[in-house]
């Protein structure tokens, strides 16, 4: 058995590749959306089909790697919940919401979707939302020490009024990463609401650990070993300043933070590291160990008198060049001359992709003393696509051809950026400095990289990775953001094989707007020290829809895009796409409407519901899953008009909780019009949200449920009343004690309201639960299947769960005994087969121990010793990418051994897993040797790399490097 250790990290969404979030389909990136072109545009996503373009590895945190990690530690928090607690959630009553933390014990989150937490008053924001916190320890459980490591980072007021008020916690000079209190306070002193997940007993923590050893892993060494967790390489960099708060000449930063587990306080440098191309990440090293203990894709996957177009060339309104003067609207200062750096973005044609203006690729500032520069030049024949209606601005047969339009390219997008930043700082949108805007007077200009990678091949033109794409990368507030927009129509490719008009996206504003709308939602979503929470496949998907909505608000509301009382009109992407879909649908599809551009997968007409989650693009992907999210906001603006909708849904994401779900959003945006209006519009929001299947029986495991339930009731009224019944072990009939039964889309796997946990006989209670059809109600407990079951509440009701027993899981006594390939403990070793988890995994090596790609697979097996001889009845099995591995990493093919002894073993199970296998458990019956089991080997015989015998090494998939499964549950009787 080895023992080599590599920092690699784990996939934070259950199994669903997050990946980058890019806006449109890379050749063979992890996040492709859907290809348009004719009745194409209608097909389903197939999941890894594309042999070009570079896999990404996604998001990691070992505070939380899935909340199915977190059930355990969640029920032991709801089963000490005191009297007092008790009643503290029951006082909020029916629409009250507590979660609490399952980590800190301390509320994730506390607020009320029909009221707020206190009346009115005239005290300083900050006071109302500490006296609250002080007034309640049997909930905040925060002693006068702990008060004592707040310390106020931002306290901002949006255009309703509201203060958003942020504490960081520090001890001596170090601040805690994440964690931290967070409020929002009304105008009239009213408290909306407590988050963050502040640390408890911090400060004697932190001395404890002081006192051990002193950190082992420097600034420097921390950032090379975030560049080479992602697989990048560390560019030649001289540190600028030292110590716990480095920063390099190139722009990569390490500093000093406390990182709080289930496991303690530990100490750790958080890095941000840019190491070329779409390699832009955050991480948290161990400052001991040096292991990866978070990880966050920043990617989101898009004189002075300029000729610029305010749509697309060829667009019937805004597709014209016209003079705009850059100085005269202050977008660049009046002495600029050579380049374009601005007032909130800096622009240059990065066509290397090696993030620095080098010569030739910056533009000089455009006007003479006789005109406006700089005019497109078109290439009509470059593409069947091109048109009048559709300009082509180059011609992928001719690589170089880019040159001919770089001045206005760069300028075009340096314009678009530029004015979106004006736009969406004006009401009702707000987004100010104070909210986290990008200006260079803050230090955090985009930096906008035009024709990225448009000379990386060796002919010149774009290569696999830097063509159909356009992406934005957002650190927290202070650091800027990278934008990169890429040539569309990749070379070699013929019309039919390749459906995108020859352009760039620094002329398409659809796609520059969509990107630079992600770095409003990774502002605004973000947790008590600002690091964006937009992590699980439903958030991501939000994330995804938000940069859709807000594009399109733009361009319909200055009148460049249609939009009348007809469905079906206003579509993203129409420049690239040639006028066919971009997405499945258009954006203003209603439910059942009637149009071509509203047509479902399936063939039924009209927009999507939540159910349609997983299925819009084929399999759950959060371009296309997020289209449901978009319509519904679109509903929203139709029923309130521009104003009031653009105002609610941004507030809204200011009152978020941390990586929410769909179902939480919608809350938000309740609590948002009752801030601005008392609360008058929550029953036309619950309608708009009920009729999307977003009501209030809707459901969701957690964040990284791609499969939620859809329900159309709005709240009900009335009495409430409790929920009870038992949890018994299928086969023996034993009570199970410790399990947490909890509502999912109220609860999600957090201790407190719509949630209970067992006692010794195996019984729970859940108080204040209003009557209704429940869709999701979820068991989970140490040594057992997790378990999702509907329930219908009502008096007298009962709900029992009777699961099978897991031998396998290490939390029933499953341990594992010998394995092969190296050993990447602690993020995603073999233990995490077995850990009953599907937000974990085991990842190893296809090839060697050091993941070199090349066509032949040298299998990779864990031996499991279970805690007692069974007689197997099945074998549950998640094949799924983890560590942050993409999809092609899953399992492919894969072999199930047995044996009584753990010396002599047989086949008791064979077969190959695809596309179709991840994210759930898939049952396996045995075949033979399936009496007096003790030992139970894995064996993982290929990846799910297509066409693997050809597409390794020469193919980008990330399958090539490592193959991965995410759990292995055995099932059967003494």
């Amino acid at each position: 058995m080895t023992t080599s250790r590599r920092g690699r990290g784990l996939l934070a969404v259950s199994a669903v590749s997050a990946a980058a979030v890019v806006l449109a389909m890379t050749a063979g990136g992890a996040d492709a959306a859907q290809k348009p072109g004719g009745a194409d545009a209608k097909k389903p996503a197939q999941a890894d089909k594309q042999t070009s373009g570079k896999e990404r590895k996604g998001n990691y945190d070992a505070r939380t790697p899935n909340a199915k990690t977190t059930y355990a530690r969640s029920a032991k928090v709801q089963g000490k919940e005191t009297a007092a607690a008790k009643k503290f959630r029951d006082s909020l009553g029916t629409q009250g919401v507590v979660q609490v933390d399952p980590n800190t014990g301390t509320p994730a989150q506390v607020t009320k979707l029909n009221g707020f937490l206190t009346g009115k008053s005239g005290k300083k924001a900050t006071d109302v939302a500490l006296g609250y916190v002080k007034a309640h320890p049997e909930i905040f459980k925060l002693s006068d020490a702990d008060l004592g490591t707040l310390k106020l980072r931002k306290d901002y007021v949006d255009d309703l009024g509201t203060h958003h008020i942020f504490w960081t916690q520090v001890v001596d000079g170090v601040e805690v990463f994440g964690n931290g209190l967070k409020a929002n306070v009304t105008k009239n002193g009213q408290l909306i609401s407590v988050m963050g997940s502040p640390v408890s007993g911090l400060t004697a923590a932190a001395q404890a650990r002081s006192a051990e050893a002193a950190p082992k892993v420097s600034a420097a060494d921390a950032r090379s070993t975030a560049i080479k967790d992602v697989g990048g390489t560390a560019k030649s960099a001289t540190a600028t300043t030292s110590g716990v708060n480095t920063k390099w000449s190139n722009g990569d930063t390490a500093k000093q933070v406390w990182f709080h587990t289930a496991d303690g306080l530990q100490k750790g440098w958080l890095t941000y590291t840019n190491s070329g191309g779409q390699n832009i990440y955050s991480h948290v090293v161990d400052a001991q160990t040096g292991a990866t203990l978070y990880r966050k894709d920043l990617v989101s996957e898009g004189n002075g008198d300029a000729l610029v177009q305010d749509y697309y060339p060829g667009a019937a309104k805004g597709g014209t060049q016209r003079t705009e003067n850059l100085i005269y609207n202050k977008w660049l200062p009046k002495n600029a001359k050579t380049l374009l750096d601005g007032t909130s973005v800096a622009a240059f044609a990065d066509v290397n992709d090696d993030n620095t203006p080098n010569p030739g690729e910056t533009v000089k500032v455009p006007g003479t003393k006789t005109g406006s520069e700089y005019k497109l030049t078109t290439f009509q024949n470059a593409s069947s696509f091109c048109s009048a209606a559709f300009i082509c601005t180059w011609d992928p047969a001719k690589p170089d051809s880019w040159k001919t339009n770089m001045n206005q390219d760069v300028t075009n997008a340096f314009y678009l950026a530029s004015n979106y930043h004006d736009w969406l700082a004006k009401p009702p949108i707000s987004f100010t400095p104070a909210a986290g805007s990008f200006d260079a007077a803050g230090g955090d200009p985009v930096m906008l990289n035009a024709l990225d990678g448009a000379a990386t091949a060796a002919n010149g033109g774009p290569d696999a990775n830097h063509i159909d794409n356009a992406n934005m990368s957002t650190p927290p507030d202070g650091q800027s953001p990278t934008m990169q927009m890429y040539l569309w129509h990749f070379p070699g490719t013929t019309d039919a094989q390749e459906g995108y008009v020859p352009s760039s996206g620094a002329n398409d504003a659809s796609i520059l707007y969509h990107e630079y709308t992600h770095g409003l939602s990774n502002r605004l979503v973000v947790d008590a020290t600002g690091n964006s929470t937009l992590n699980s496949i439903q958030a991501g998907s939000m994330g995804e829809a938000w940069s859709d909505f807000y594009a399109m608000d733009y361009l319909v509301s200055h009148g460049l895009e249609k939009d009348t009382t007809a469905p079906g009109e206003v579509l993203e992407g129409r420049y690239v796409s040639h006028g066919e879909l971009f997405r499945t649908q258009a954006i203003d599809c209603r439910v059942k409407a009637v149009s071509a551009n509203c047509i479902q997968p399936d063939g039924s007409k009209g927009g999507y519901t939540y159910a349609d989650f997983p299925t819009i693009g084929g399999s759950p992907e959060v371009h296309a899953s997020g289209e449901v999210w978009a319509q519904t906001l679109w509903d929203l603006r139709e029923r309130f008009g521009r104003s009031y909708a653009m105002s609610i849904i941004t507030r809204a994401m200011e009152l978020s909780p941390a990586d929410p779900t769909m179902l939480d959003m919608r809350n938000a945006i309740v609590q948002a019009d009752l801030v601005a209006s008392g609360g008058k519009n929550a029953d036309i929001i619950w309608t708009v949200f009920a009729n999307r299947g977003m009501g209030w029986y809707a459901g969701v495991v957690d964040g990284g449920d791609a499969f939620p339930a859809e329900d159309f009731h709005k709240p009900p009224t009335g009495a409430t009343t409790t929920l009870t019944g038992t949890v018994k072990d299928k086969d023996t009939g034993a009570p199970v004690a410790g399990a947490l039964v909890y509502v999912g889309g109220h609860s999600s796997g957090y201790a407190g309201d719509y949630a209970g946990t067992t006692d010794a006989n195996g019984n729970y209670s859940i108080t204040g639960v209003a009557p209704g059809t429940y869709p999701k109600l979820v068991m989970s407990a140490p040594g057992y299947e997790l378990l999702v079951q509907p329930a219908t509440v009502k008096a007298g009701a009962k709900a029992n769960f009777t699961p099978r027993r897991n031998w396998a899981a290490s939390s029933g006594g499953g341990t594992v005994t010998d394995f092969n390939g190296p050993d990447f403990t602690p993020q995603c070793g073999p233990a995490f087969a077995i850990d009953n988890a599907q937000g974990t995994g085991w990842g190893s090596t296809t090839g060697d121990d050091n993941g070199t790609p090349t066509n032949k697979m040298v299998e990779k097996h864990i031996d499991i010793k279970l805690p007692s001889k069974v007689n197997v009845s099945g074998f549950n099995i998640d094949p799924s990418n983890t560590c942050g591995d993409p999809g092609s990493s899953s399992t492919g093919g894969y072999r199930v051994e047995t044996s009584a002894d753990g010396t002599t073993w047989a086949v008791a199970a064979s077969g190959t897993f695809d596309a179709t296998n991840r994210g759930k458990y898939n049952l396996v019956a045995p075949t033979g040797n399936a009496t007096g089991i003790q030992y139970v080997r894995f064996v993982m015989t290929s990846p799910q790399v297509p066409d693997f015998e050809t597409n390794c090494p020469a193919g980008a998939f990330g399958g090539c490097q490592f193959t991965d499964m995410t759990e292995i549950q055995v099932f059967g009787k003494k």
